[in-house]
């Protein structure tokens, strides 16, 4: 009895797990095959659904020709690109010194210091962005990639996943190389960030999604579409009388298969960063 009703149990924890597969995915099918079809054809087939709802009958290239060519897409995925890598770099260095210091050195304020951090991270920035602003119309930074690329670097949850990790650092490895006569900075570039591979990969992840996904700092600090990102040249796709769905289809295929590539050969080295970041003291 016990078995068959485990046997149950089982089937209809499947068959859950089935129709939470198909909600998520059947919006993501419908987006990326109205992305082949053409603009006067894309809600034709939306009611009653049919098997024409999710596989396009008259496919064509027209909405990714579209936004390459007219739309500046290709420029705006190069800038995505180059700030997330940018980012991503910077942010792992900077951020990867303040998570070992934290862990690795006694210094006066050090608790506090490490609160203000966390706190930094807590604050929801759409608090911090119109100071923000103000400062980078200061500095006379609008419309550059520095404006869009230095003030993401500092990250308080990265400081704090490499603290967490380096918690566990052997102190063995640091010793040995104080006896062979390596600075405070040499050590880091040499022993600690070579051995925190995984680590490095989780934070760099995190600073690439959260630049990929950026939308409302591009929209504070950029004027000239040569300077636009993924998400305001998506945006861009919509006029005041219009909207071109059939190209927003396509570059919001193109924006979410990107990440994705990139994530997915990564999966596991982002689980085992996480994982061995977890809270020590």
């Amino acid at each position: 009895m016990n078995y068959k009703k485990s046997r149950l149990t089982a089937a209809l924890l499947y068959i859950l797990h089935f129709l939470l597969i198909v909600i998520i995915f059947l919006p993501l099918v419908f987006a990326l095959t109205s992305s082949f079809r053409p603009l006067s054809d894309l809600y034709r087939y939306v009611s009653p659904l049919s098997w024409k709802t999710f596989i396009p009958v008259n496919a064509t290239l027209d909405a990714y020709v579209a936004i390459f060519t007219e739309g500046g897409y290709g420029q705006a995925l190069l800038n995505s690109l180059g700030i997330a890598a940018v980012t991503v770099i910077l942010g792992i260095v900077f951020n990867g010194m303040a998570g070992y210091v934290f862990a690795k050195y006694e210094f006066r304020g050090k608790k506090f210091l490490f609160l203000l951090v966390m706190l930094s991270y807590m604050v929801p920035f759409e608090l911090l962005s119109i100071n923000l602003y103000d400062l980078i119309l200061k500095l006379n930074w609008v419309d550059t990639y520095k404006a869009l690329i230095i003030p993401c670097i500092a990250n308080g949850m990265i400081i704090f996943l490499f603290r967490q990790y380096y918690l566990s650092f052997p102190d063995q490895l640091l010793e040995a190389a104080r006896i062979d006569g390596m600075g405070h900075i040499g050590i880091f570039f040499k022993v600690v960030l070579p051995n925190s591979r995984a680590i490095c990969i989780s934070a760099g992840l995190v600073l690439f999604i959260n630049q990929w996904e950026s939308f409302l700092w591009p929209v504070l600090v950029t004027r000239s579409k040569d300077m636009y990102t993924v998400q305001l040249a998506l945006s861009n796709f919509s006029t005041q009388y219009t909207k071109n769905w059939d190209q927003i289809f396509a570059g919001s295929v193109i924006a979410f298969l990107l990440p994705v590539a990139i994530i997915m050969p990564l999966q596991k080295f982002f689980t085992a960063g996480l994982t061995s970041s977890g809270i020590k003291e």
